[in-house]
């Protein structure tokens, strides 16, 4: 904790001006120090004579000598019985953290069955080992069981980090581990690195998305962080890794959980998962309603397509913010982006970078998002989308996927 000198102080206030979260009040001329405090040590470089500390067993130089490597959890699909994208996302990036570091990159497997090709695609992107639980209670995801098995395996293993998807799943997962293994988390980076210091660097948007800050956790160990799908990308190797495959025996317990599955069902239309599609056509300010905003989702039902939606749509409540693309939202990566009534901001922007091709509409000729597309349609964006309906409807869906047909 931030402890103060009351000896020292002059009470010049300046902790308290020094604080970004305001979690310094001055009272009676000296500093108190709110829960609030988040311990980034500002008010202690601010004092002009030295009259605070951070006192803190946290701020002790640990030993952090038998922590070594690079852990990515995968993810898997119970349905289709496949790997996610985004597993393979991770376990790419921790190799290039891992090979920065000089230490090996490690993926973690909870299942019952071992997905298709799973050997040979960790392989490909370079893991040196993977650490496999297999038991008939991890058929699906469970919070409690993922959680104590995970955390057995880091007591175990002692990596230096451990990055976790940002899906559903994992958003659920990562804060458990952290709170149970006593170490902190940034939850949905959008960039990695080490520093000088051989601490995990981890980026992520911060308030409402308007900076990106850097987030480091000298203290403790392993460093966690969870990562958005489809910001990273999957980078294999001209020879594949020889790759050890570790079996490790763990006992669950079937009474610990505190979920019973009963079915799953899987989304379908066009408000399924934005980071899986293929093709997504998104609507923003500019489509003007809601009503319009049906017209776009008419054009994604004829397409087999997913919606997305801005922030500023969100807001608007002409989408659910679950299909939000963008820095707040999430990040999609589909073979073909449809950009309806989007200017091109860069909270928007950021999210739609790893698309393969952009097809945008705006009345705007000086909109950004022209200089990042494909093909730039001029125009009101209700209507062009009309007369595309009535195209797809009249040729098929094939008809906007050439060159030629989207012009």
């Amino acid at each position: 904790m931030i402890v103060v000198d009351k000896n020292k102080c002059i009470g010049c206030g300046l902790c308290a001006k020094a604080c970004s979260f305001g979690a310094i009040e001055m009272r009676d001329k000296l500093p108190t120090v709110l829960d609030t405090c988040v311990f980034c040590e500002e008010c202690v470089k601010a004092c002009p004579v030295q009259a605070l500390k951070n006192d803190s067993v946290s701020a002790k130089k640990q030993d952090f000598s038998e922590y070594a490597g690079i852990w990515a959890v995968m993810e898997i699909n119970h349905e289709r019985g496949q790997l996610q994208k985004v597993s393979l996302e991770l376990l790419s990036e921790a190799k290039r953290l891992a090979d920065i570091l000089g230490e090996q990159v490690s993926a973690v497997l909870l299942c019952r069955d071992i997905p298709e090709d799973f050997e040979q695609n960790v392989a490909n992107v370079g893991c040196d080992i993977v650490y496999i639980v297999k038991n008939d209670l991890l058929e699906r995801y469970d919070t409690e069981l993922y959680t104590s098995a995970v955390c057995e395996l880091a007591k175990q293993y002692k990596p230096a980090g451990i990055l976790f998807p940002a899906t559903e799943n994992g958003r659920d997962l990562a804060p458990r581990v952290s709170c149970r293994l006593q170490v902190g988390l940034t939850a949905d980076c959008t960039a990695l690195d080490i520093d000088e210091q051989r601490n995990l660097v981890q980026i992520r948007p911060t308030y409402g998305g308007n900076i990106m800050a850097s987030i480091i956790s000298p203290d403790h160990r392993p460093q966690l962080a969870s990562v958005r799908p489809n910001v990273l990308l999957v980078n294999p190797l001209k020879t594949p890794a020889d790759t050890q495959f570790v079996c490790v025996d763990m006992e669950l317990d079937a009474e610990s959980s505190k979920a019973k599955f009963v079915k799953a069902v899987e989304k379908e239309g066009v408000f399924r998962d934005v980071g899986e599609a293929e093709i997504v056509i998104s609507g923003g300010y500019g489509i003007g309603s809601a009503e319009n905003f049906r017209i776009l989702q008419k054009l994604a039902v004829k397409m087999d397509a997913a919606v997305g939606a801005t922030r500023k749509a969100v807001d608007e409540g002409w989408a659910p913010f679950d299909i939000q693309v963008g820095q707040t939202g999430k990040t999609v990566a589909p073979e073909l982006y449809i950009a309806c009534g989007i200017s091109g901001a860069l909270q928007h922007t950021i999210g739609i970078k790893n698309a393969k091709h952009i097809i945008s509409i705006n009345t705007d000729p000086a909109a950004p998002i022209f200089t990042m597309s494909d093909v730039a349609i001029m125009g009101d964006a209700v209507q062009v989308l009309s007369r595309l309906c009535d195209k797809v409807e009249k040729y098929g869906r094939d008809s906007l996927l050439t060159t030629g047909g989207a012009k």
